[in-house]
């Protein structure tokens, strides 16, 4: 079940024209606004002291104040404040111009959730989220939250191999899909097995319900309260973490929705709560489907008020038309996009009229891009690096008025860090490199159904190891030299060397194998592979064609295949994956 790189590669155009047709049954349809509310949840809690967490020498606690624990619901803590804001844009589409505004969005969502329950689709159900960024993706995300269900978002580019793993592990019931993607769907529960229903966010070819129906729809009611657990999951991303596979990083909706709270309240964030006539606009180009997008655009940006205009993929000419034509104000990027935004003649001054704030994050961001594009600019802009991980959340942000460019800022209120020494495990002063390691009430709840992988990561303190190789200076301010971890970073997304070597290792002609990143201008890295063949004559096009066709396009073997005799070991036959990233060094 194969889907092949040139079968993706068009679905991916076909984004683009599916919307505009799409826009032409829905852009026009009155939605009836009604007088329902978010089920409110118990008042926020300040952090006690048995909360607080370990201290010792060398532990760096924020300067900002602690923000209280936020005992709410994710879709309740999102959508608390609409009725301030209820008749501005909310969600638009970038292609066709289809919107909701914030009135519009909280009744959808309420309705989509009630749908849910009428299939009997609720509480202690996991829910896959399977879709390019669109205006529907935060419906169906809150409106499942809101039925009680715990969402795991797939990436859009995953092959049918990739996506029914995925709902094998997480245990999903339903999957929510794209119409483009439905195909891919379908071909995922065949392989998958077991029982799982199909919504579509518009049209479906198979007869599935439609979530623009539903949602347009005066007799379906809206949903009942229901009754959740802040200390339950509420999401269910996948991440590989510090090494491995890809697997479930539980987050309960205290997590969140703290987390959240902690990013806007703590000095950090220019995404003030849009009051009076002022909203600022967001690009939602980076996919919802990761915790960068997910949270800092879908869940604080919708919270402060923010118009979101969603973007299903990157295109050069529409994404500057973007920044232009809808006066983007704060822009969340990836250093990929950083450089691009720097150095491509494509985007003018003119262009950048209207921003303000630039957050960059996902990997190491280059400085000397940074400054480019701030001189670039014709009016002054912030420029905001962060840390995070799926696993732990937000953790550093570069305070306001203090930026530092090439460095990802300070601790954020509530968060603990150290820097530790990568044999003895011993807290370092400033000026010393070592494994960052972190500690919030915001982290992960653990991996799902993977006690061994959750013991490895987090310790028997409650720090968090983050895998990367970090410093910090006098003034608290830290910054990622390293990574410790396997993971390779494709445009800030994650690729598991394992995942790859294991596809790698069934190939007849493949008798050993290891992948590495190999760095690269555009990319960041992309996934190089060093081979030892079975026998001579192999052709690496053949290798690296049967990888593409099981992976999503930013886990294929860009970095090109290269045929070793063997490769390089410790004498317990561990693969030595500092070695193998030297000797990427010699084969341009």
């Amino acid at each position: 079940m194969a889907t092949t790189a040139a079968t993706r590669s068009a679905v991916c155009s076909l984004l683009l024209q599916h919307s505009r047709r799409s826009a032409s049954s829905v852009a026009t349809r009155r939605f009836l606004t009604s007088q329902s509310e978010i089920r409110k949840g118990a008042s926020a809690v300040p952090l006690s002291l048995e909360e607080s967490g370990p201290h010792g020498q060398h532990v760096i606690e924020s300067d900002l104040p602690a923000v209280p624990l936020v005992k709410k619901d994710l879709t309740s803590y999102v959508l608390e404040h609409v009725d301030k804001w209820q008749n501005k844009t909310a969600l638009e589409c970038s292609i066709t111009g289809r919107s909701y505004t914030f009135a519009q969005l909280r009744d959808s969502v309420s309705r989509f959730a009630g749908a849910l329950a009428r299939m009997g689709i609720g509480p202690g159900e996991t829910v896959a989220l399977f879709s390019p960024n669109t205006p529907e993706y935060p419906i169906a995300f809150y409106g499942a939250i809101m039925a009680g269900t715990v969402v795991t978002t797939v990436s859009s580019s995953f092959t049918p191999e990739e996506v029914s793993r995925q709902l094998s592990d997480s245990g999903a019931r339903m999957v929510i899909c794209h119409p483009l993607l439905e195909g891919v769907a379908d071909a995922a529960l065949r392989l998958h097995g077991s029982p799982c229903s199909v919504v579509v966010t518009g049209p479906s070819s198979h007869g599935h319900p439609n979530l623009l129906e539903i949602i347009a729809d005066p007799n379906i009611p809206f949903a009942d309260p229901v009754e959740i657990d802040v200390n339950a999951p509420s999401l269910l991303p996948y991440s590989s973490g510090t090494t491995g596979a890809p697997k479930g990083v539980a987050l309960s909706h205290l997590s969140v929705s703290t987390n959240m709270e902690m990013f806007l309240k703590s000095k950090t964030s220019s995404m003030e709560e849009a009051l009076g006539d002022h909203q600022e606009v967001l690009m939602g180009l980076l996919p919802f489907y990761h915790i960068y997008g997910m949270l800092v655009i879908m869940a604080a940006g919708l919270r402060s008020g923010a118009k979101v205009v969603t973007v299903p993929k990157f295109e050069p000419q529409l994404y500057v038309k973007n920044l232009k034509e809808h006066r983007i104000s704060v822009l969340q990027l990836v250093p990929p996009l950083l450089n691009f935004m720097a150095a491509s003649p494509a985007v003018a001054p003119e262009d950048l009229t209207s921003l303000k704030t630039v957050m960059c994050g996902a990997a190491a961001t280059p400085a000397a891009s940074a400054q480019i594009l701030k001189e670039k600019a014709p009016n002054p802009i912030f420029f905001q690096e962060g840390f995070g991980m799926t696993e732990s959340l937000c953790s550093h942000m570069t305070p306001a008025g203090g930026e530092r460019l090439g460095w990802c800022g300070k601790v954020i209120g509530n968060v603990k860090a150290k820097v530790v020494d990568l044999t003895t495990g011993k807290a370092l002063p400033s000026g010393m490199e070592g494994e960052l390691c972190v500690y919030s009430p915001t982290m992960m709840t653990g991996y799902h159904n993977n006690p061994k992988a959750t013991a490895e990561t987090i310790d028997e303190d409650g720090w968090l190891r983050t895998g990367d190789v970090a410093i910090y200076d006098d003034q608290g301010y830290f910054q990622i030299v390293d990574r410790i971890k396997e993971l390779i970073k494709v445009k800030g997304l994650q690729v598991s060397p394992s995942e790859l070597e294991e596809i790698l290792l069934q190939h007849p002609s493949v008798g050993d194998v290891g992948v590495v990143g190999l760095e690269d201008e555009r990319c960041g890295e992309v996934p190089m592979a060093f081979v030892v063949p079975r026998a001579k004559g192999v052709d690496p096009k053949d290798i690296m064609s049967f990888v593409s066709d099981r992976v999503a396009p930013h886990k294929q073997l860009a970095g090109g295949v290269r045929f070793v005799s063997e490769l390089p070991k410790n004498p317990t036959g561990k693969l030595l994956r500092r070695e193998l990233r030297k000797m990427t060094k010699t084969t341009n």
